[in-house]
């Protein structure tokens, strides 16, 4: 009867678990879209109409994006293109 609770207990907590994991997944998930959700609003922004600070401020939005997806796993990356004052 003891070791039927152990293995009963045992499975019961690999089932826990795995649902952590599952969960832990779904958040990710969901964390992700919300960036992309926010990213893709950010660099959507009309800036023609606004002031000069506030357009430096979404421009400099919009590089920050521009880093985070060119150069998401790749380490070190040359980003000096992104520095240069054409903008």
């Amino acid at each position: 009867m003891q070791a039927m609770r152990i293995e009963m207990d045992m499975k019961q907590q690999e089932h826990d678990r795995a649902m952590e994991v599952e969960y832990a997944k779904e958040r990710e998930y969901v964390r992700q879209g919300k960036i992309e959700k926010n990213d893709q609003e950010t660099m959507a922004m009309d800036t023609t109409h606004m002031s000069p600070e506030t357009k430096q401020f979404w421009k400099l939005e919009q590089r920050d994006v521009m880093r985070r997806r060119l150069f998401r796993d790749d380490g070190l990356s040359n980003t000096d293109w992104l520095n240069d004052q054409n903008h």
